[in-house]
């Protein structure tokens, strides 16, 4: 049962398979590769997840942020700046299931909008521990 699954700054290329055979993992980082194609919303089979990486690809992941990430109650982490994603910054009602989210780093895509009120819930509403890099293209 791996606990944290960290492959960055490696070549690795194509597409991130959705997995729901980790019940036990919370660090999952694949930064610093060549990964492309839509992100999937894998992120509901990791119940204990608690940092997510998949920042700085060379190829790019594409599209909008799934839904289903904005579920995740255990992520404190989520960093995918420097991708191609779009779409907008989440529906706000989602951003609050993000209870104990402490950084959330979205720049260096192509994502467009407003950002949600609901982000200065953050990291559990303690502002100073929450940590945002959301800049939006408007």
């Amino acid at each position: 049962n791996i606990e944290q699954f960290i492959a960055s700054n490696n070549n690795i290329r194509g597409n991130l398979p959705a997995s729901n055979n980790l019940p036990k993992l919370r660090q999952f980082n694949m930064a610093s590769n060549s990964l492309s194609g839509i992100l999937p919303g894998f992120i509901e089979s990791f119940a204990t997840l608690e940092d997510l990486d998949l920042s700085n690809q060379m190829e790019g992941f594409t599209g909008p942020i799934p839904e289903k990430l904005w579920r995740s109650l255990s992520l404190k982490i989520l960093n995918l700046a420097d991708n191609m994603l779009t779409g907008t910054v989440p529906v706000p009602s989602l951003v609050g299931n993000l209870a104990v989210l402490e950084v959330l780093d979205l720049s260096n895509n192509v994502l467009k909008g407003s950002l949600p009120s609901e982000l200065g819930l953050l990291g559990g509403g303690d502002r100073s521990a929450a940590r945002c890099f959301c800049p939006v293209e408007r």
